[in-house]
């Protein structure tokens, strides 16, 4: 991964290469910023930067064997450390080295794969994902032995956050006296997650949403998406290339159906089919809930469009279609603004940790009211 192949983040490709031609990269470094960016991506090209062996401009070569080897996380020197499910089989406990060969296949093929990507990889949609200090132990074993062919060894630590409590002590130490030629690159959403001690003892590097009009190139280039609806898919991806995935997949066509499904609850006003219709998504990870308030938002809007008669330029698959046609009768401009509102201060609250079936119940009856003109 080349800091060209890296979309956007320009400030922060600045600021690495001239801390590396400063020699000011710490041994510890922190990429900071919203799911879907492109943290991974950067962490390995620092990763292959620092270890190529015939650097130009400001960017690795991509061509040396040491390029080739990282490019294809293959490098026995470039350590990853994933959020994993908690696995023991014939009394061992599965390790991220256990997961590795899915997470390569995918990560290697898009460097945009994203967390809720890696999540279904695993099986783990409803289980909690965590860095064990099992895992750290056995870093700390490796870490210490001598590179094998590259100037440094590298450890990417992918989601920070999910190190768990005793973990995170065990890493507090690796950080403190780390062994020489080493760097280790977090990537984090969510720093105020992480032990105070590990934030204050990394150099933190901020990565910024991506451009829309990036975004749709990528989903164009990568994705084979037509241009149209790639615009219309950046433009509600909130500047997260993982968003914009996340909407190509089998999980997005749930989401939809699950939308249809809330529409036709909230619309007979039923508390028996209201819960049944939100049920199965507080019941989900939150960000599977961000996201089918974001997708609702949209479809919502477009149900507007369909109601102008405009529908060829809404987010709708041809499933999708008759469904939005015979919904769009009962809204008009008032009704999908506000039920617009609702859906965002619910986004609002589910990432404020609300509690998520009070927060879909209470969105669900108002809008209720306001679909069929109560208030």
């Amino acid at each position: 991964m080349k800091f060209s192949e890296v979309i956007g983040q320009e400030a922060a490709k600045h600021r690495v290469r001239d801390a590396i031609s400063a020699n000011r990269l710490a041994h510890a470094t922190l990429l900071v910023g919203p799911p879907g960016v492109g943290q991974l991506a950067f962490a390995t090209a620092i990763a292959q930067y620092m270890n190529c062996l015939h650097p130009v401009n400001g960017d690795s070569c991509g061509k040396c064997s040491n390029c080739l080897k990282i490019s294809k996380g293959i490098h026995p020197d470039v350590n990853y450390i994933l959020p994993i499910i908690s696995k023991t089989e014939g009394g061992k406990r599965w390790l991220t080295e256990d997961f590795f060969g899915g997470f390569r296949d995918e990560f290697f093929e898009d460097p945009y794969f994203s967390y809720p990507q890696w999540q279904r990889t695993l099986g783990g949609e409803n289980k909690q994902l965590f860095i064990s200090v099992h895992e750290i132990r056995a870093l700390k074993r490796r870490i210490f032995l001598k590179a094998f062919e590259a100037p440094y060894k590298v450890v990417i630590v992918w989601n920070a956050e999910r190190i768990n409590t005793e973990g995170a002590n065990a890493f507090l130490k690796l950080l403190e006296e780390p062994p020489d030629r080493t760097l280790i690159i977090m990537t984090c959403s969510d720093p105020s997650q992480l032990l105070t001690t590990i934030n204050s003892r990394c150099q933190r590097i901020p990565l910024r949403r991506i451009g829309t009009e990036e975004i749709a190139q990528y989903l164009v280039d990568k994705k084979g998406v037509e241009a149209n609806k790639a615009a219309e898919m950046a433009g509600i991806a909130e500047g997260s290339i993982g968003n914009a995935n996340e909407y190509l997949t089998d999980s997005s066509l749930a989401m939809s159906e699950a939308f249809a499904t809330w529409l036709r609850a909230i619309y007979t006003g039923q508390y028996d089919k209201i819960q049944e219709a939100v049920e199965p998504i507080y019941k989900e990870s939150k960000e599977f809930q961000k996201l089918f308030l974001q997708i609702s938002i949209k479809k919502i809007r477009d149900s507007l469009l369909f109601h102008l008669g405009l529908e060829n330029m809404a987010l709708s698959s041809e499933a999708e279609k008759a469904f939005q046609q015979k919904f769009s009768a009962f809204v008009d401009a008032h009704k999908v603004d506000r039920i617009s509102q609702e859906l965002e201060q619910s986004y609002r609250d589910i990432t404020g940790n609300g509690n998520a079936k009070i927060v879909f119940t209470d969105m669900s009856i108002k809008s209720h009211r306001i679909l069929r003109g109560i208030d």
